[in-house]
């Protein structure tokens, strides 16, 4: 008894979820565009009456021509009423023409408010796959033809119009048989319940066919791209890598003949309802013709109203499915927007009992303030006890971190692979949140400040670079206020000037070749010396560099560090690299192991003290030597 009662309130929060989904979606559009809204009123009035006039136009044919009417007559008939269909299709026509457009904005509107919303969230939820896949399928419903919006307005005009169409008609066919109707709406019901199960099926099971068409996608830019083509030529990957495209193709054609099914179960009822109701009540109409009961016109127009009835059920079914579908996808669009504008993630990864959370406020965050700091000034910055887990993972990637980071210090992070230096580089910047202790901001937790305004004060670059296709200008400063004699003077200092000058279109070049005509590439030392006009540009106080340089020979990459050492002056800069050489006149060098600082101090000192590091650079330095010597093509690092 109690799950029967839990399944009849499971069902009435879903029907409630589902009306108020369309309602508020339906608000939020009329705010958006009233007019958009508007022509929904003038539509289904039209839906009706076309329907109408076109079944009681033959009729009054049928009726002129058996009463012997006038040839004069019959053509008044036909003038009036099919100009009437005709007037009301144009006015049909421009109603939905002009909703058409009217959605072409409110289109853009959505697919903005999408990628504002994952633009605007923390660094870490965009991280996660599962996150990127439903970004992409939702732009991909917001932008293309078939927009769950356009789907909504279009499933919306059709019920109202089977709706209001099934009224017209009951009362029209209740004239001859009250059966006939009820029939219409029986094989109705039940076709509404087969496309329910069926949507439902469709709905929980679409993120796996999802999966699968980025994979497709990913493998069919990756066996296209240009940055690909020369490994894939060279390592003979196409047969590989058609397979593995081969394999997923398979795998979402499985997926696919399962839709098809569905569809093929749904378009089945409706076409065995619809046949058994057409004729059962074709032959009730032939029944009472025979008997004298109905004349030839009327037997023309009931049978257009029975045809009619039964179409407006089998569209008040469809369009139902319909905005059933839609509200599913709206509520996905909603959730998702909210779940990245919520804290919750945070919340998950973080230590209730921190002192920010205990001492500031027992239910919620202190407010969160904008970080003002005075120009030129560079904060000190404390880890305190730091700690951070990654979702999922078993173990933590930092541990317990106590560092103070002084105003205008030079400060290198070392270690192997997988020590934790990029993550605490994300923890710095606050990318991340500790899973438990704080980052302190000269005193004051960072988390009562905004990320964008502790970002603002950051300066970068980073192995992974974010260079675009637009031009270099818009690469270098993509704030769009060019200062064009301070990005000349960054361009000097970054050695790229006379680089630049000799490009056709200067710094209106477009960057990246390969995608778009007449673009330019650079080499791995002139790119990373773009990144570094890019730095110094923003002029900010904090700066990171995180492994920039590791696609470059060693001397290079030293040359290269020389230069940022050269304008890392007044700043808070911290060097990371696999190279020790390239980092010994850092100020403090911290050699991280498994998530926490094995060894810490100078250069000098962390040699005198003949540790790891010690170790780590005496290995290193033999590669250098050899470089030095002019055997670089014996160097392996």
């Amino acid at each position: 008894m109690e799950k029967e009662n839990e399944t009849q309130k499971s069902k009435k929060k879903k029907a409630f979820t589902f009306l108020r989904s369309l309602k508020n979606w339906l608000c939020k559009l009329y705010h958006e565009s009233p007019l958009f809204v508007l022509l929904l009123l003038v539509q289904v009035p039209l839906e009706i009456g076309l329907s109408l006039l076109g079944t009681y136009f033959p009729s009054a044919l049928v009726a002129d021509i058996t009463e012997h009417k006038t040839l004069g007559l019959v053509f008044v008939d036909l003038v009036l009423l099919g100009g009437g269909l005709n007037l009301m299709h144009l006015t049909q026509k421009w109603a939905e023409q002009t909703q058409m457009v009217a959605g072409e904005k409110i289109r853009y509107l959505h697919s903005m408010e999408l990628t504002e919303a994952v633009i605007g969230t923390e660094y870490a939820k965009t991280e996660k796959p599962k996150r990127q896949h439903v970004f992409e399928k939702l732009q991909e419903m917001h932008l293309w033809s078939d927009t769950f919006t356009k789907k909504l307005m279009d499933s919306l005009r059709f019920a109202l119009t089977g709706v209001g169409g099934m009224i017209l008609y009951i009362g029209i066919l209740t004239q001859i048989s009250l059966w006939i109707p009820f029939l219409c709406i029986g094989g109705t019901l039940l076709n509404f319940y087969v496309s329910m199960w069926c949507n439902r099926w469709e709905v929980n099971n679409r993120h796996r066919w999802w999966a699968l068409d980025n994979k497709m996608q990913y493998l069919s830019l990756t066996l296209s791209s240009y940055e690909s083509a020369k490994d894939i030529h060279l390592y003979h990957m196409p047969s590989w890598l058609g397979k593995l495209y081969h394999g997923v193709l398979a795998a979402r054609l499985r997926c696919t003949v399962r839709q098809q099914a569905n569809y093929f179960m749904m378009t089945l009822s409706w076409r065995l309802i619809w046949l058994v109701t057409e004729i059962t009540a074709s032959l009730y109409l032939i029944y009472c013709a025979g008997q004298g009961n109905l004349t030839a016109a009327q037997c023309v127009f009931y049978f257009g109203a029975i045809n009619n009835f039964s179409m407006c059920c089998n569209l008040v079914v469809w369009q139902f499915k319909n905005l059933h579908e839609t509200a599913l996808n709206i509520e996905e669009n909603e959730q998702y927007i909210t779940d990245l504008q919520s804290n919750e993630d945070n919340d998950k990864s973080t230590d209730k009992s921190s002192s920010y959370y205990s001492d500031r406020n027992a239910s919620q965050h202190s407010k969160i303030e904008e970080l003002q700091l005075p120009e030129n000034y560079v904060p000190e910055i404390c880890f305190e006890d730091v700690t951070f887990q990654y979702e999922g993972s078993d173990e933590p990637v930092i541990r317990n971190m106590n560092l103070t980071i002084k105003p205008g210090e030079n400060l290198a992070i070392v270690g192997l692979n997988g020590a934790g230096k990029t993550t605490f580089i994300k923890l710095l910047c606050g990318f991340y949140h500790p899973t438990s202790g704080r980052i302190l901001i000269d005193g004051t937790d960072r988390r009562r400040y905004t990320s964008s305004s502790w970002l603002h004060y950051f300066t970068g670059v980073f192995q992974d670079t974010g260079f675009f296709s637009f031009t270099l200008r818009e690469n270098l400063v993509p704030e769009g206020d060019v200062d064009e004699e301070r990005l000349w003077e960054c361009l000097r200092l970054a050695d790229l000037d006379e680089k630049i000058n000799k490009l056709p279109d200067g710094l209106d070049t477009v960057f990246g070749m390969g995608i778009i005509d007449g673009a330019v590439e650079f080499s791995g030392g002139e790119f990373q010396k773009l990144m570094l006009a890019r730095a110094l540009y923003k002029q900010a106080p904090l700066m990171i560099l995180d492994e920039p340089t590791a696609a470059l020979d060693p001397l290079m990459e030293n040359e290269l560090y020389e230069r940022y050492r050269d304008f890392s002056v007044g700043k808070t800069t911290v060097f990371i690299s696999h190279r020790l050489a390239s980092t010994h006149f850092c100020d403090r060098i911290l050699l991280m192991e498994n998530g926490v600082i094995a060894e810490m101090g100078t250069h000098k000192e962390l040699i005198e003290k003949g540790g790891k590091y010690t170790e780590m650079y005496q290995l290193q330095s033999k590669y250098y030597q050899l470089a030095e010597a002019g055997l670089e093509g014996e160097m392996v690092i």
